[in-house]
């Protein structure tokens, strides 16, 4: 982003990658524009943001709303974090439907920045959409950018979210904006949906501990599979450093470079001192998804100056106090 960017666009923004990144760059100075349609994040999400006088936000759905792109232009930065995501039970259980949503978002998005050809585009993409055969061990499976082809994701997630880079690739090819593809790895922190089908890994065993009725915690799959679990303040850090970004690359990778064993993410959990849970359970009948993945992120160093810094147990453990806060003060779980 150069001295002449009058506007920046955040599409998720009630999300909590996209909320998190608002509030960071309404620090900038100039004017951020936040969308949304409230499909998974919530208005509570942007109360604080709300207030703040460069701040805008436009309730829209990006496949068929056309007004929220009204004045983009060549001095306008946007940062396109929307997506249907959510934890792999859902993601399995739609995959068509994740698959085709997602393909229609990108598309319209790559619609609009042919249209408008904002000064640069910054794409968050995902680890899902490397090949499966390379996330087989929890010890080995290192992912790099020089991997992502020949493709073969797991998941039509994975798939949706590969196709969309690549027509992004596509639609900036003959235009002056400038692309940049941010391959996360698994984003955890606050604020999250926790307490319905679509809750990832994280937020769903924290809220699972936090309701036993038993004493216990059940866990999908064996728990030897493995993630590498990124904090959403490391994801901003990111965001920040490729704001500024003029060099060659076109795809780089968030993570941290190692990996954490779903059983290690339930035992922290357990151990927290405001939990009372004795037993962990592990339930082989659900699906497990990839067996470990974590980054090489030599490349995000080298071009960023970026490495995570949030430990992951400190990380955790903030998550933990948020959900059992808000359990505690009633408040509704189920879009946060």
């Amino acid at each position: 982003m150069n001295g002449r960017t009058t506007q920046l666009y955040i599409t998720g923004v009630a999300g909590m990658i996209g909320s998190n990144i608002a509030r960071d760059v309404t620090k900038l100075g100039v004017k951020v524009i936040g969308i949304d349609n409230f499909w998974r994040g919530t208005r509570d999400n942007l109360l604080d943001l709300l207030d703040q006088p460069n701040f805008e936000f436009r309730y829209a759905d990006i496949i068929s709303d056309q007004d929220w792109f009204r004045d983009m232009d060549e001095r306008s930065v946007l940062i396109h974090t929307a997506d249907i995501v959510a934890g792999i039970g859902y993601v399995f259980a739609n995959e068509w439907q994740v698959f085709q949503k997602n393909l229609l978002i990108n598309t319209q998005i790559a619609r609009v920045v042919s249209i408008a050809r904002p000064e640069r585009l910054i794409y968050l993409g995902t680890a899902c959409s490397y090949p499966q055969s390379l996330q087989r061990s929890v010890q080995s499976s290192i992912l790099s950018e020089r991997q992502k082809f020949p493709a073969d994701p797991e998941s039509g997630y994975g798939w949706s979210k590969l196709i969309g880079e690549v027509e992004f690739f596509l639609a900036t090819k003959q235009s002056p904006t400038r692309l940049l593809v941010l391959d996360l790895h698994n984003v955890y922190g606050w604020p999250c949906v926790y307490a319905d089908d679509t809750a990832q890994v994280i937020p769903a065993l924290i809220h699972k501990a936090a309701t036993s009725t038993n004493r216990r915690l059940s866990v999908w799959g064996t728990g030897q599979q493995g993630r590498a679990f990124l904090h959403v303040l490391d994801v901003v850090s990111g965001i920040r450093a490729a704001l500024g970004y003029d060099g060659s690359e076109k795809v780089i990778m968030l993570g941290p470079q190692n990996c954490t064993t779903i059983a290690e993410v339930a035992r922290l959990i357990t151990e927290h001192p405001r939990m009372k849970i004795d037993r962990i359970d592990f339930d082989t009948s659900k699906p497990t998804g990839d067996i470990g993945r974590y980054a090489d992120a030599s490349l995000a160093l080298r071009e960023l100056a970026w490495s995570p810094k949030v430990e992951f147990r400190d990380g955790l453990y903030g998550v933990v106090d948020q959900i059992l806060d808000d359990l505690n003060r009633g408040q509704p779980a189920a879009r946060k």
